[in-house]
């Protein structure tokens, strides 16, 4: 164990300052990924957890604002019911309707926050892993320079295995991002949906208590 350590120090010291910044740049990526990942992961979940909640409260139709006393106030459905509940009885369905449009639209790009930069991660991740080979080939190959073929060998094995990992450090870190994406994504259409819904609900029940209000 001691020596595998002492293998990799050694090649990490005897890597240059390029492919050091590459490496590091890397893992910063990644763990700023799987941080991001893990977060989204679990807001998306809780969310959805909690719209669902509110499509059932909605379905007893009970007063709009009683329902929304039950609700927590950072979910998306709270402020939905605050944007109807605000609108005058005499305004009609199409005006409460752009209302919640607009108040939707915000909602959803918040739970879209994240997903632009776990993409940006996925798609430089590979290039900046190839920016790093394409540095140790050049590295080789510059040291291959005037060397002969015995010593040639030894000499080029640290940058070629410095360029190979640049690779593999870009896939592993690009691979884990795209996969979380793609799924993500799926989960914040899904949680789009059951808020749309919901957005449905409140719509109709303001229209109808609107309307007995102005009777």
């Amino acid at each position: 164990m001691a020596v595998e350590n002492t293998l990799w120090l050694a090649w990490w010291h005897e890597a240059d300052l390029v492919i050091q910044s590459v490496f590091i740049l890397l893992i910063s990526m990644s763990l700023l990924s799987w941080s991001l990942m893990s977060y989204k992961a679990q807001q998306l979940h809780r969310i959805i957890k909690e719209e669902r909640l509110a499509s059932e409260h909605l379905d007893t139709h009970a007063p709009l604002a009683t329902t929304q006393e039950k609700l927590i106030a950072s979910q998306p459905t709270h402020a939905l019911l605050s944007e109807a509940l605000k609108q005058p009885d005499h305004y009609e369905r199409e005006a409460i309707s752009n209302q919640l449009i607009q108040r939707l639209e915000q909602e959803r790009l918040q739970l879209e926050n994240g997903l632009t930069l776990l993409a940006t991660i996925g798609n430089s991740a590979p290039f900046i892993g190839l920016f790093g080979t394409v540095w140790g080939i050049m590295h080789a190959l510059h040291m291959l320079g005037g060397s002969d073929t015995a010593l040639a060998l030894n000499t080029i094995a640290g940058p070629v295995s410095e360029a190979l990992a640049a690779t593999a450090a870009g896939i592993f870190t690009a691979v884990p991002a795209v996969i979380a994406y793609n799924l993500l994504v799926r989960r914040v259409r899904f949680a789009g949906g059951v808020i749309e819904g919901n957005a449905i609900r409140i719509l109709n029940h303001r229209c109808v208590a609107g309307s007995n209000n102005a009777q």
